[in-house]
């Protein structure tokens, strides 16, 4: 599927190119259109993509902090989460730009 997927991004700007020395108008411009509309796709599929692997990030992240945190707890160890939630609450950073370090806060 993925080198479907590329051939038919790669081939049709390539197509594009040949049909305008070698095809009519229509052709041209139908090819155009669906070589822009294929490029839209392509650039919302890596969007997607990229947003699934941040929620992996976090989701993964967010897990071991809370397994680790039930484990402690239940081993007695109240002050040590408590400190150590401190300790990464303040050190968290709200921010659009990027992923504030979250994985090493978490940890």
């Amino acid at each position: 599927m993925i080198i479907f997927l590329l051939v038919v991004t790669i081939g049709l700007p390539i197509a594009w190119l040949v049909a305008e020395f070698k095809v009519r108008s229509s052709v041209r411009r139908t090819i155009g259109v669906v070589t822009i509309l294929w490029s839209f796709g392509v650039a919302a599929l890596a969007g997607s993509l990229q947003n699934f692997n941040a929620n992996v990030y976090f989701i993964q992240a967010s897990k071991d902090l809370l397994t680790t945190s039930v484990e402690q707890l239940k081993a007695g160890k109240t002050e040590n989460v408590i400190r150590e939630w401190s300790a990464a609450n303040n050190q968290f950073e709200v921010t659009y730009e990027n992923r504030a370090r979250y994985r090493q806060t978490v940890d």
